[in-house]
């Protein structure tokens, strides 16, 4: 049996492929990539706020509590178990606590850099193609959820995001951050299979931009991924497969 193992906290959808969140696909990818034993814990997208709390998990935003996915209960042989949520310290602690194979490669400033093309220029301009579509992932008291919520988390009503006479402006504007993206990518140093690492292993913002290909290929506009597929000759889908090895649901092994 492993010394130790993680459980990642998730939630679900209706899809046989579960996993959707990009948040947690950014976690995902971090385990899979080390390795890590881990298990998944689904949960219903209403009980968030109750089960993350009952499992010690301190909020994301302290002023009126609020609870958010990932989270991680790393319970380790002879020690307490770590409890903690974000994405962004989970990666640091994951990167602290395994720290082969690296996903910052010595370099955190660049790979946050790296981080910070990917949501200027792509996944910023996708979030209004997304939230109107995600509904057809949930069903039931979740679907409720989701539709009664996100106005007062983004201000805007769902069916005001992605209204039918602005869908072309807002794909045209998607593809010119992808080719603004595609720029960056070609004005730094990367090896052959990854955009944000010399070496032949992917480094976290490989991982950020997966985590949000596949939040969008799930979540966003139907058939919109094979219209990513075909841009800039194909680059972003070649990339996309080369993740493939890193996009189990999740790694235990009792060898580890």
């Amino acid at each position: 049996m492993p010394s130790h193992l993680i459980t990642l906290y998730d939630i679900q959808c209706k899809l046989d492929s579960t996993a959707w969140s990009p948040h947690t696909w950014r976690t995902r990818f971090i385990l899979n990539y080390k390795k890590l034993p881990y298990q998944t814990t689904w949960m219903p997208l209403p009980d968030v706020q109750t089960v993350l709390p009952a499992v010690g998990v301190l909020p994301t935003r302290a002023a009126v509590p609020h609870y958010t996915v990932p989270a991680i209960v790393d319970e380790l042989e002879g020690s307490p178990a770590v409890v903690m949520s974000d994405s962004g310290l989970i990666a640091d602690y994951l990167e602290r606590t395994y720290p082969e194979p690296s996903i910052y490669h010595g370099a955190k400033a660049l790979q946050t850099e790296h981080m910070g093309a990917v949501s200027q220029h792509v996944l910023s301009r996708m979030g209004f193609m997304v939230f109107p579509n995600t509904p057809r992932l949930l069903e039931g008291r979740e679907r409720e959820y989701y539709l009664n919520t996100r106005k007062g988390i983004f201000g805007v009503e769902l069916d005001d995001m992605f209204p039918e006479e602005r869908q072309e402006e807002m794909w045209a504007n998607l593809k010119e951050g992808f080719a603004a993206l595609g720029a960056y990518i070609d004005g730094i140093e990367h090896s052959e299979q990854w955009f944000f690492s010399k070496t032949s292993e992917p480094g976290y913002a490989d991982f950020v931009l997966g985590a949000t290909m596949i939040w969008f290929k799930l979540s966003g506009p139907e058939k919109g991924w094979e219209r990513i597929s075909e841009w800039d000759g194909g680059k972003w889908a070649r990339f996309f497969r080369n993740l493939e090895p890193y996009t189990a649901s999740s790694v235990i092994d009792s060898s580890s």
